[in-house]
């Protein structure tokens, strides 16, 4: 299964507006990942890792991240200002996986978490993970509001709200959704895997 995505193509890339493109994420964007978790203010690195972690910590986890998970990413021009991350295995129930979702502070409240999830959903499905797991610290209210808009049912576990979106379920809310936006969709490009599907944006 995680054969199956590292080695799909990445182009093209989808331009969702004027200013945002999403794409897959790999080991080269180490740096542009690196530089975008620093960017990010105290309470949203917090909320990110629930808590603080060192550079060494994080270094590694970007390394694991990008080689070992589906990773998509946000860009304002040339410059990432969001990601999101799908990991598998481990300790982690076939089927499923663990999200992980980080805006820069200065694009919160923009729809950039709406369109990753979307676009995560999609990934997960061509991947056949059924169920994505959230997990957020219990203060994190948007990230919790965003998981049950798309049926999450979070609930506490410590200091930590988790939920499970039904990867289908997802799926369907997110087409109800554009279709209620009535937004105009890229047809898909004949003979050419696109890397996030413009069905999602």
């Amino acid at each position: 299964m995680l054969l199956k995505f590292l080695f799909k193509p990445r182009e093209p890339q989808v331009a969702l507006s004027e200013d945002i493109r999403l794409r897959y994420l790999g080991p080269a964007d180490a740096s542009a990942f690196r530089d975008h978790i620093h960017e990010l203010h105290f309470e949203d690195f917090r909320d990110r890792f629930n808590g603080l972690v060192s550079d060494e910590w994080l270094d590694k986890y970007i390394a694991r991240s990008l080689n070992e998970a589906i990773v998509i990413g946000a860009f304002a021009d040339d410059h990432l200002v969001a990601v999101a991350e799908l990991h598998t295995g481990g300790r982690i129930e076939p089927g499923q996986g663990e999200s992980a979702f980080s805006v820069a502070s200065d694009w919160r409240h923009k729809g950039l978490g709406t369109m990753l999830l979307k676009a995560l959903l999609r990934a997960a499905s061509e991947n056949d993970i059924s169920t994505i797991i959230v997990m957020t610290g219990s203060q994190n209210h948007a990230m919790k509001a965003l998981a049950r808009r798309f049926g999450a049912k979070m609930q506490f576990a410590g200091d930590q709200s988790v939920g499970r979106i039904n990867v289908a379920d997802g799926l369907r809310l997110a087409g109800r959704k554009l279709k209620s936006r009535d937004f105009a969709l890229p047809p898909p490009v004949v003979g050419e895997a696109p890397a996030i599907s413009g069905s999602l944006i």
